[in-house]
């Protein structure tokens, strides 16, 4: 009887060691996408509907120009992918700046006042870039 309930404690201890390699804690963090929100394998040049490019440009850089060619040095210039700004902004992923302030709750949300043709399709496709290590 000893022996059964020993052998139920060490399949059981087996049981939660294997479970807990899947833990998420250290996973990136998952964007949402809907249907008709296709974020898979964006690129700053290239993707589904309209690539990121477009998004920066329409949202960010050249219609709002908030953050277009000769934008204040706080602002920082997004015309490029090559610009030092927009690479300073991008880097880290889910840490990066723009991350961060794309997320509803940021105290600093962006964009700040959203131009015509934004959506959450937009916002979600540059998480996603971003979470893939903003390639171009």
């Amino acid at each position: 009887m000893k022996n059964k309930f020993l052998i139920g404690i060490a399949i059981v201890g087996i049981s939660i060691a294997i479970n807990s390699c899947d833990s998420e804690e250290n996973a990136l963090p998952k964007v949402a996408v809907s249907a008709s929100c296709d974020t898979a394998g964006m690129t700053y040049s290239s993707g589904a509907g309209a690539p990121i490019q477009t998004i920066i440009n329409a949202q960010c850089a050249v219609s709002s120009g908030c953050h277009g060619y000769g934008a204040p040095k706080s602002q920082g210039d997004f015309s490029s992918y090559s610009s030092g700004p927009f690479q300073n902004a991008i880097y880290g992923g889910s840490g990066s700046t723009m991350y961060q302030n794309l997320q509803p709750s940021s105290p600093t949300p962006m964009p700040n006042v959203p131009q015509p043709g934004w959506s959450e399709c937009d916002r979600l496709k540059l998480e996603a870039w971003l979470l893939a290590g903003a390639p171009q």
